[in-house]
């Protein structure tokens, strides 16, 4: 138990992390400058990456990397994971089979190309191509109701969700691809296209017929980057939002080492098995209200008892319900291969295939809301990175695009 000073500090502490927060996207702003702060990228990142590129209609290919697994632990990160901390504007972590890959525009070959040696050796990026996007793959076993419905499970139960499901953790792409050329889209097709679930199932010796993924934006935003791809990823509902928005690193380690060096193990608040930082969470706000309730016979301690209060009834307010949506790799009766591990293969979900139709849908058909930008879409527009470290810092940027 913390004496009376330092259940004024706790609480303070947590205080404090809220109060300034008025809404979902605010905290989320909040948590991305502090964690570029965290990451030594706040004041720039000279990326050896080519820097710009120019696009002229659809006259150009694009190169698939998979360039390896993503460790929240290892201190120095590989440029690609810095790249893509300055794209984001969520700040992501790792976990259970993250498999990590980069898609590049390349002008020499106008197709689609998947590059790896093998499931285990990453891939070097080379240095004269535009990053055009990221994508994550992994295994997340999440208390998600619409893959529940969806799925026929009354709980999504780890052995299938890792035999079976493959979640899109990562769907990025950089800016401004993104939103001249409905890059988004692209990234989300190749995404669940039938090369990386290949790649994953035998990396991982998987069986996965079902690719879900949601949107980073619930409440916040109407509309999303995988709205109209209804041919290939399919919306099937929104989440609940059980779980409130959460206290991330740096502020969340320091007040685990505080605690620590006043008694109050880490491995106290260490879970192991599925949703283990909603579960640290929750275990850190329980504790506070614990050593809040016990030392409220001090009048500053009533006082930070109701103002505690008061911030966590506002973070529950802010949840999001974010939308979900689901690739069976266009096979109907995806279940079957459940128990027949030989699946049925859609070409129509060959990357050669979803390349040309992602083409098709934005230079010639100009759909997606193309249509207003048909003056650029075939002449050269020149395309160089917009980081979030340089964006952030306008207090008029908005973080939800």
């Amino acid at each position: 138990m913390l004496d009376t000073a330092d259940t004024i500090y706790l609480a303070n502490y947590f205080n404090g992390y809220f109060s300034r927060i008025k809404n979902a996207s605010d905290l989320m702003r909040f948590q991305k400058i502090e964690e570029l702060k965290m990451k030594n990228l706040w004041d720039g990142f000279d990326h050896p990456f080519q820097k710009d590129c120019v696009i002229n209609g659809g006259n150009f290919g694009v190169n698939i990397y998979f360039v390896g697994q993503r460790n929240d632990q290892r201190k120095k990160k590989e440029d690609y994971e810095k790249f893509l901390n300055l794209t984001s504007s969520h700040v992501g972590y790792g976990g259970f089979r993250c498999t990590d890959f980069v898609c590049t525009l390349t002008s020499c070959h106008d197709s689609i190309k998947f590059i790896h040696e093998g499931t285990e050796v990453p891939v070097k990026i080379p240095n004269d191509e535009y990053i055009l996007g990221f994508i994550c793959l992994g295994a997340d076993v999440l208390s998600n109701k619409p893959l529940q419905i969806y799925t026929g499970q009354g709980k999504l139960m780890s052995d299938f969700v890792n035999d079976s499901i493959v979640s899109g953790k990562t769907l990025i792409p950089t800016q401004p691809f993104g939103r001249l050329f409905r890059g988004g889209k692209l990234i989300s097709l190749i995404a669940q296209s039938n090369e990386l679930r290949d790649f994953y199932n035998k990396k991982w010796g998987t069986n996965v017929v079902i690719f879900y993924t949601m949107s980073l934006y619930g409440s916040s935003k109407d509309s999303s980057q995988y709205d109209q791809l209804d041919r290939y990823m399919k919306f099937i509902g929104n989440t609940e939002s059980i779980h409130p928005m959460r206290m991330k690193n740096p502020h969340k380690d320091r007040i685990l080492d505080w605690l620590d060096r006043r008694g109050v193990e880490r491995t106290s608040f260490t879970f192991t098995g599925s949703s283990t930082a909603d579960r640290q969470f929750r275990s850190l706000l329980s504790y506070v209200e614990y050593c809040l309730k016990y030392r409220k016979s001090d009048p500053t301690i009533k006082l930070l008892a109701e103002k505690f209060d008061n911030e966590i009834k506002n973070l529950g307010e802010m949840t999001e319900q974010k939308r979900c949506y689901v690739s069976t790799y266009g096979m109907e009766n995806w279940d079957d291969n459940l128990i027949n591990r030989e699946y049925e293969i859609k070409e129509e979900n060959n990357l050669s295939q979803l390349f040309k139709y992602w083409k098709k849908k934005v230079f010639k058909k100009k759909d997606w809301g193309m249509r207003k930008y048909k003056n650029y879409l075939n002449s050269d527009v020149k395309m160089e990175y917009e980081f979030l470290n340089d964006q952030l810092k306008n207090s008029d940027f908005e973080q939800v695009r």
